[in-house]
């Protein structure tokens, strides 16, 4: 089968079809709001968007993402999970092709910005978010979660979206290997993952968060939504040469194998995973008084997997075939004049 037969024929509903996984598919009843809310900061806030990408970002519908990971969710305690969405997702497709120094830079004033500085009167409505998003946190999360969730987002940045950039240039990924350590962390998801702690009294204590079982059912989730995205995202990517990061071509390479073939050990990876994390979960029932805590966190990474999975199936544009859903750079804008497109109040 020719690469351009296996375009025709793919479809991501084949592998990871809705309600795949074993828990509830549920969507936040203020979502309608949400998508309100969402395009008006798209129009007011992110000015330093071309007009074609805000138009694409609206249709990407972020929205309903965010309405399916965190379902029970009030709209006071979703708004930030909102903007916190549309944020990391414009910063991480702006940053597509800058080089190192940029985004190293960008996740220091970012990161700043989180712990408490506020943003400069030349810097634009991404920064004005971060301050917010920090704000409407602040109101009704703990000193505690709030240093977890801006951890996650650091090491994420940091070494997610920093780390892939050498092997887009070269258009050619790391080995198998190595790309499934590289993709833990570029596929952003640790910060959102924090969602799961938002509801009154859930917040789990340090010693039990950082329990060796917790963190490792916690890296399990998160690859198993990076399978997922590189599921969903593939259309996408094979028609960009840069677009090495997703673990189906990195199968092809590795293994020397065709396209279809990868499709089979790539979904054999993501349930290995998937059974993993409902393996643990089931057997290893020694947080004492917390092991309901732990149960409702789980639940509700639970959630997260499912409704993600949704979203890309029912509600969004962002990964068209070919790319045509995406909100791509200008390469030129984003390699030699970087600052411009982040940095500056408006181009």
């Amino acid at each position: 089968m020719t690469t351009e037969q296996f375009k025709e024929q793919y479809s991501s509903a084949n592998y990871l079809p809705v309600d795949y996984y074993p828990w509830p598919n549920l969507i936040n009843p203020h979502v309608e709001q949400m998508g309100r809310d969402m395009d008006s900061w798209i129009d007011k806030d992110y000015t330093f968007l071309t007009e074609k990408q805000r138009e694409k970002y609206k249709k990407m519908r972020l929205h309903y993402c965010t309405a399916r990971m965190v379902p029970n969710l009030s709209y006071e305690h979703v708004m930030p999970c909102n903007k916190f969405m549309l944020f990391y997702v414009v910063v991480d497709d702006q940053l597509e092709y800058a080089p190192i120094e940029e985004i190293e830079h960008q996740c220091e004033r970012l990161t700043a910005i989180l712990k408490g500085d506020d943003p400069r009167p030349d810097e634009n409505g991404m920064y004005l978010h971060a301050a917010l998003i920090r704000d409407e946190y602040r109101a009704f999360m703990p000193e505690e979660w709030m240093e977890r969730f801006i951890e996650d987002f650091y090491r994420t940045f940091r070494y997610g979206i920093g780390v892939e950039t050498p092997y887009k240039a070269a258009t050619r990924p790391p080995s198998l290997v190595l790309f499934k350590a590289i993709r833990q962390h570029s596929v952003l998801m640790y910060p959102y993952l924090c969602w799961a702690e938002i509801q009154p009294g859930l917040v789990l204590p340090k010693h039990i968060a950082e329990h060796p079982i917790m963190q490792h059912i916690k890296n399990l989730m998160v690859r198993v939504i990076a399978w997922q995205n590189d599921f969903h995202s593939l259309p996408k990517e094979i028609a960009h040469k840069t677009e090495v990061f997703n673990l189906i071509p990195v199968l092809q390479l590795e293994h020397k194998i065709s396209l279809d073939e990868a499709c089979t050990k790539a979904f054999h990876i993501h349930n290995e995973e998937l059974a993993e994390i409902l393996a643990l979960h089931m057997e290893y029932r020694e947080f004492g008084v917390y092991q309901e805590h732990v149960d409702k966190y789980v639940h509700n990474f639970g959630l997260m997997i499912q409704g993600v999975n949704t979203f890309y199936l029912r509600d969004t544009m962002r990964y068209l075939a070919g790319g045509e859903g995406f909100a791509w750079p200008e390469k030129e804008s984003a390699v030699t004049t970087p600052k411009k497109c982040i940095t500056n109040g408006r181009t």
